[in-house]
Parts: C-alpha cells; sequence; structure tokens
C-alpha cells in the first residue's frame, strides 16, 4: 500500500474569506483555487468550504464542523492509486468509518476513516487518475472536465499532460 500527498485540510465555513486570512495576514502562496471552495497553497495546507450536502457535512452534521471545540475540523488527505485495494485492507482491520467509498461530487473517489485516536482521515483517488476518467466520461472536453470537477482548465491541461 502506497500513500502519496499528505495534505492537512482545514474545514472552513467561507473558503475566500479563509484564504484572505492566510494569503493577506500570514503571506501564503495560492497555487490552485477550485471554484472558491477549496485553496490549495505553496505551503503544503489546504482549505475545504464543506458544503451542505456533501457527506462530510451529512455524516458529522455542519455544526460539528464549524464548532470550535469539535475535533472534526480538520483531516489528514492522502492520494492512492488503488482505493478499493487500501478500502479492503482497512476494512479487514476493523478500521471505524465516517463512510465507506463515495464518489465526491467533484468527481473524485475517496474514503473517511479514523486513526486509532480518532483523528479523521481521508484516502482518494490519485488527482490524474479521477481527472482523467472524467475527461474521458466527457468525451475530451475540457470545459465540461473542469465544469464538472470544479478544476481550473489550465490545471487540467497540467494534470492530464494535454
Amino acid at each position: 500500500m502506497k500513500l502519496k500527498h499528505c495534505t492537512p485540510v482545514l474545514f472552513v465555513k467561507d473558503a475566500p474569506k479563509a484564504c484572505q486570512f492566510y494569503t493577506k495576514l500570514l503571506g501564503f502562496t495560492v497555487t490552485l483555487n477550485n471554484g472558491d471552495l477549496n485553496y490549495m497553497f505553496e505551503e503544503g495546507l489546504t482549505l475545504w468550504q464543506i458544503m451542505d450536502d456533501n457527506i462530510v457535512s451529512k455524516t458529522l452534521g455542519s455544526e460539528n464542523i464549524y464548532n470550535s471545540e469539535s475535533p472534526s475540523r480538520f483531516e489528514l488527505c492522502f492520494e492512492t492509486e488503488n482505493l478499493d485495494a487500501i478500502h479492503k485492507r482497512l476494512k479487514e482491520h476493523g478500521v471505524k468509518f465516517l463512510h465507506e467509498i463515495n464518489t465526491e461530487i467533484w468527481g473524485q473517489r475517496a474514503v473517511r476513516f479514523y486513526d486509532i485516536d480518532g483523528h479523521l482521515i481521508e484516502i482518494g483517488e490519485a488527482m490524474p487518475i479521477f481527472l482523467k476518467r472524467i475527461y474521458d466520461e466527457e468525451g475530451g472536453n475540457l470545459e465540461a472536465t473542469a465544469k464538472r470537477t470544479f478544476m481550473p482548465v489550465p490545471a487540467l491541461k497540467q494534470i492530464l499532460q494535454l
């Protein structure tokens, strides 16, 4: 089992406002803006505005995500090229899941579970894998892929090597 790209993800109420805090006050550099709902920074942090219809808020409850006393306000996020095999291994070892494999609204398949101390961990399909799948489903249309995945066209071109 090989996991890649450990990314600490902070769940935020208002991603553009939170982004302003990190860029203007702390000097972070945005490397990717996914539809003003998700920002990745050069410094290795990601901000996610969790929408009410997302599996995270449906499962944890929005009140827990936005409650500053709640331990469910962040997750460690990894990518893998073989999500199904990792999911199977986790199940075999009795890991407690927040949810089983789910297809996120941007098209990526992911699973969330807890480590032995109750920290939330996400493992999702590697970006090139799920973006290629969506690109193929959209008949090779970059604009349709960008709209569906919230990924800017230049980023898609880079990741898909087009």
